[in-house]
């Protein structure tokens, strides 16, 4: 689950009103949460969560204030304060901090990892470490103990905030994307260069079937078909499938009509998390004008008619990530990411 605090001490009343319902609404639309800082009187009427502080609303007022279901969370700052929030039953969760030296709570002494580890220790809810931290301090802080972090300073460092929101998520996302995740689709869907990006986020090898299957072969797929035919190819190309168990984790660009055998999406699904890059036709027509190394593209009506054969096989047992065709390759790495993290929420292996 994504989640934003709105932390502002200083707005009229009105002005932070109207922020936090622009949040809400931002947030909802990339299926987030939302919640402010302090005030319960403003998380009621703008339908969220709430954040609360040692001088704050006690977590049982604000809870009979706001909607059910919203969530509220309550900071502390040693280690009896966290304990009785945890025994609070109107909390959702507790943070606990400033674990290293914040900007945002000065005067307050950093209690540092190991007292967070004591902390964690008491947990019966999850807990959120505060103050200081870093995409660089994320390891170490899930590592005493924290289920999540929240971050201030260290997504503003720089003014760089898209590249250090992207850092602390691939942080994250190397310690909870295990096992393989293989890209299926169309030719010409991106699958190799948003794949190669994937791989080096976090930190695992990157397998494109294809090429592999040229590299050993020492010649082209398409006179791998021409020399073979197409189903001696899938036969070899199933092989080099199952073969990809052998890397306990790795990103896998899969050819384009992998998926059409049903051997082939059983392996998927076997073997790890099947990704489909659902680009539509007019998109992969632009990229498809002018190639000549696809051995199964003769012309854009051929290649229109086998796109709508593949699209219902492309579906099954995978991941959906819907573009328009129109995203950058970052972009669309950042889709397939977030969407496999939305899976792994739902249970999805």
């Amino acid at each position: 689950m994504r989640f934003l605090q709105v932390r502002e001490k200083e707005l009229p009343d009105a002005a932070l009103l109207t922020a936090v319902e622009a949040a809400a609404a931002e947030a909802r639309r990339h299926a987030g949460q939302l919640l402010v800082n302090d005030r319960a009187d403003v998380a009621r009427m703008a339908g969220v969560g709430v954040h609360l502080g040692e001088e704050d609303l006690p977590p049982a007022d604000a809870r009979a204030l706001l909607p059910g279901g919203a969530l509220i969370g309550v900071s502390t700052h040693d280690l009896e304060a966290a304990r009785g929030a945890f025994a609070e039953p109107a909390a959702d969760y507790v943070a606990f901090g400033p674990v290293f030296a914040s900007a945002t709570k000065r005067g307050r002494v950093p209690k540092g990892l190991a007292e967070l580890a004591r902390v964690a220790a008491l947990k019966t809810k999850p807990l959120v470490a505060i103050g200081g931290i870093s995409a660089e301090t994320l390891d170490a802080v899930f590592e005493a103990g924290a289920d999540s972090a929240a971050m201030v300073g260290g997504l503003l460092s720089g003014g760089r905030i898209e590249e250090n929101v992207r850092r602390a998520l691939d942080r994250v996302r190397r310690r909870t994307l295990s096992g393989r995740i293989y890209l299926v689709g169309f030719m010409g869907c991106g699958k190799t260069a948003v794949g190669e990006r994937i791989a080096e986020r976090l930190g695992i090898p990157f397998v494109d079937l294809d090429a592999e299957i040229e590299r050993t072969s020492g010649v082209t797929i398409r006179a791998l078909f021409e020399s073979s035919g197409e189903a001696a190819f899938r036969e070899r190309e199933a092989l080099f499938l199952q073969g990809t168990e052998s890397l306990p984790r790795a990103v896998v660009a899969t050819g384009g009509g992998c998926s059409t055998r049903e051997e082939n999406r059983e392996h998927l699904r076997r073997l790890g998390t099947p990704v489909f890059l659902d680009v539509p036709f007019e998109a992969i027509r632009a990229r498809l004008a002018g190639k000549t190394d696809r051995p199964l593209f003769q012309s854009l009506e051929q290649a229109a008619e086998l796109y709508s054969r593949r699209l219902p096989l492309y579906k099954i047992g995978s991941v959906r990530v819907e573009l328009s065709g129109r995203e950058e390759v970052e972009e669309t790495a950042d889709r397939v990411l977030n969407a496999l993290s939305d899976a792994r929420e739902l249970g999805v292996p």
